[in-house]
């Protein structure tokens, strides 16, 4: 194989595997967030996998020495169509409602819906 076509096919390898990440986000991000599958106590794992979804980001995280005790607040958000039930309107996805969840020890002690006016309380 020349050198030319090789550094092609590298090239066209990378922008696949990239472009696939991308796309797995995109759906992963637009998935609904059922609050009812959580329960007290659950792992960070297992919250994930009960809700079918990556949160969006860490919003917060304090160690507290004294005790040992690590807090974390992640963000789920619910994501919509903006234009949904107008016909023929393009779909724009906003995010419709967020959600902090606590997490003690890596222990979900609460979660609560997001407030834009304040930070969470760790």
């Amino acid at each position: 194989m020349t050198k030319p076509i090789k550094t092609i096919m590298i090239a066209l390898l990378a922008v696949m595997f990239t472009s696939c990440t991308a796309i797995r986000d995109a759906v992963d991000s637009g998935k609904a967030v059922n609050l009812s599958a959580l329960k007290i106590g659950m792992t960070k794992a297992d919250v994930q996998t009960a809700l079918n979804k990556k949160p969006d980001n860490i919003i917060a995280a304090k160690k507290y020495p004294e005790t040992n005790t690590v807090v974390e607040v992640v963000q789920y958000t619910k994501w919509g169509d903006a234009n949904a039930g107008i016909a023929n309107a393009p779909q724009v996805w906003v995010p419709l409602e967020r959600y902090w969840l606590y997490f003690i020890n890596d222990k979900l002690d609460k979660w609560e819906i997001a407030s834009p006016d304040r930070r969470p309380r760790i």
